[in-house]
């Protein structure tokens, strides 16, 4: 999804914590910026409405959090079905994406635009 929407320009990637794919682990600005947000969530403000804008030397960002819908704890879940698990188990060995509850926050949707 992120290849797809991305352009020559404009950059989406995802970031989490707990993250599934290696390829989407934060680096320690975005991981600041994810326990920030997690403190913010903390503090009563509602995930739709937490982000970070920042404009840095390479690209201005846009970072937003991602809530845990009801779909996606169908395979973040605490609980999943033996077969997503054992299939996640298969694609992802490593995975840490697992053990989320409705209105967590599973990670943050990263849009890097280039000058």
């Amino acid at each position: 999804m992120t290849l797809q929407h991305s352009a020559k320009e404009w950059e989406i990637s995802r970031a989490s914590l707990k993250v599934r794919n290696p390829n989407n682990q934060a680096n320690d600005w975005l991981n600041s910026i994810l326990l920030d947000f997690e403190q913010r969530k903390e503090n009563g403000e509602p995930i739709a409405s937490i982000e970070h804008q920042e404009q840095k030397a390479d690209a201005w960002y846009l970072v937003k959090a991602i809530p845990t819908g009801q779909a996606c704890l169908a395979c973040h879940g605490s609980e999943l079905k033996p077969e997503v698990k054992n299939k996640l188990t298969e694609l992802y060995p490593s995975d840490k994406a697992t053990g989320f509850n409705l209105g967590d926050i599973r990670g943050a949707f990263v849009v890097k635009k280039h000058p």
